[in-house]
């Protein structure tokens, strides 16, 4: 009788176990899985808010292209080598962007085929984001998608992609994709059915990994010009290749067409020695093309002069209030201005500059080359960037606001000039006229045309712009140059 008691006892504790644990799994939410962020702190800032600063001067410095791209292909240094680089991509987004599709190559781990992680989130110093569990849950059907964890838990190639999107777009769900050796046109027919007009597909890469600046460039060269081919079987270096072939079969399906924004090397970036050892970096968008077999750039290019002539009085003395009205709430820290019955043309796309001077002196200065967003969104944009964010000066302070003019400036679309030497060049130029923007092995420079006001020589006008890019002074002589036009008005 006394056994038979004690094994009921026993009965009934561990059924009280059992109970709790019962109840405790239904009245407990499942705990979230998150990818904690591994290389806050080390390849880019651990603070949130020096991140953000660092990556909108990275973004709002460049010059975009027309419209959002559809594909991207961008490097995965640490910021401080890359995120210049990066930024001329990520500075042509469309904030309204829903998905991104993110690919990159698995430098630690070898997966078999394709590696999605088995989490809810990714996480870095700005927040949380979202994994895109419906698409994935549709990739994860074909046989060569699978989840390898130890190949997600040390690789930076995605996140390091992250802060950038954070910044650049309001706000989107991911899709997080590494890869070994696998058959990218395979890969490009899984991602193709997801890919509409709000998603974003980003190939993460670096390119040449060598010993001397010199082989790099040259490896980089050949790389960069099977992209512009848009031939996936072409020579690719570069640890991201099978990435960047899955885009080049995409780009191909969804008829894009690819720009280089920029492309540079490590040496160039933190000006070290020609020898030594060096990575490629290289910012190259896809973009639509037209129903006539161009791109909707060249379409926009034909119409961007006529919309900068039909600006008005009443259109400027629009733009030049709400561009005074961005820059004092900048400055306040206040939100930015909402304007209402905004004029036609302000709702176009077309490239900008405000500009600060006080008592006659430059105070700030930043633009859009091209036209990446529209009019009055972009005077908003610039008012605030020129008063806190030209690394030239420090930010503007309230007390300052009486004292500054502002001006702003409407530009054309820009325009390749095609030279034989350095005298064609400075006859194919108009004093006074031309705005000019050079370009050379990455280093990129403009001048607006109301510069000439201070510097009227054309070949000291040019040495200025050089040394500006971070040339020598004649490297205008050898560069890449177009030109453009620009109104521009004044309080």
């Amino acid at each position: 009788m006394a056994r038979a008691h004690k094994l009921h006892s026993v009965y009934l504790k561990l059924t009280g176990v059992l109970l709790m644990s019962m109840l405790n799994c239904e009245s407990s939410p499942a705990e979230e899985s998150v990818r904690k962020a591994v290389f806050a702190g080390s390849w880019y800032e651990g603070d949130p808010q020096a991140l953000r600063h660092s990556i909108e001067n990275y973004i709002t410095s460049q010059a975009g292209v027309r419209s959002s791209p559809r594909l991207l292909i961008s490097p995965h240094a640490g910021h401080p080598f890359s995120g210049p680089v990066a930024g001329k991509g990520y500075g042509t987004m469309n904030r309204d962007i829903k998905t991104v599709i993110l690919l990159g190559p698995s430098h630690r781990v070898m997966v078999q085929g394709v590696s999605i992680p088995d989490v809810d989130y990714y996480e870095t110093p700005l927040g949380k984001i979202p994994l895109d569990k419906n698409i994935i849950s549709e990739l994860r059907k074909h046989p060569m998608v699978g989840s390898n964890t130890r190949a997600h838990s040390q690789e930076h190639c995605l996140e390091i992609q992250l802060p950038f999107l954070q910044t650049a777009i309001d706000s989107f769900t991911l899709v997080p994709m590494l890869m070994s050796n696998v058959d990218p046109e395979a890969i490009a027919g899984y991602i193709r059915p997801y890919v509409d007009e709000t998603t974003l597909v980003v190939a993460s890469s670096d390119f040449a990994h060598v010993n001397s600046a010199d082989q790099c460039k040259k490896l980089d060269k050949r790389s960069i010009e099977t992209i512009m081919d848009q031939d996936p079987n072409g020579f690719i270096e570069a640890c991201g290749e099978t990435p960047i072939r899955v885009l080049l079969y995409l780009s191909k399906h969804l008829g894009l067409k690819p720009i280089v924004l920029d492309a540079r090397n490590s040496q160039e970036i933190v000006n070290a020695p020609e020898s030594g050892y060096t990575v490629g970096y290289a910012s190259i968008v896809f973009v639509k093309k037209d129903e006539n077999g161009g791109t909707s750039e060249d379409k926009e290019k034909r119409e961007n002069e006529s919309i900068v002539k039909e600006l008005d009085g009443g259109d400027k003395a629009f733009l030049l209030n709400l561009a005074r009205r961005a820059f004092e709430a900048a400055v306040k820290g206040a939100p930015p201005p909402e304007p209402s019955d905004i004029p036609d043309v302000a709702k176009q796309d077309v490239g900008c500059f405000v500009t600060l001077h006080k008592h006659g002196e430059l105070r700030g200065c930043i633009g859009y080359i091209e036209g990446i967003k529209p009019l009055y969104e972009a005077i908003i944009d610039n008012a605030k960037n020129a008063a806190l964010r030209d690394h030239r000066f420090r930010p503007v302070r309230p007390e300052e606001l009486d004292e500054i003019k502002v001006e702003v400036s409407v530009l054309t679309r820009p325009d390749p000039v095609s030279y034989n030497d350095p005298s064609e060049l400075l006859n194919k130029i108009v004093a006074g006229k031309d705005g000019i923007i050079l370009n050379k092995g990455g280093h990129q420079s403009t001048y607006l045309p109301q510069v000439w006001e201070q510097i009227p020589d054309k070949k000291t006008f040019l040495e200025y712009l050089s040394r500006k890019a971070g040339m020598p002074s004649d490297g205008w002589k050898t560069a890449e140059v177009k030109r453009y036009r620009a109104i521009h008005f004044e309080e």
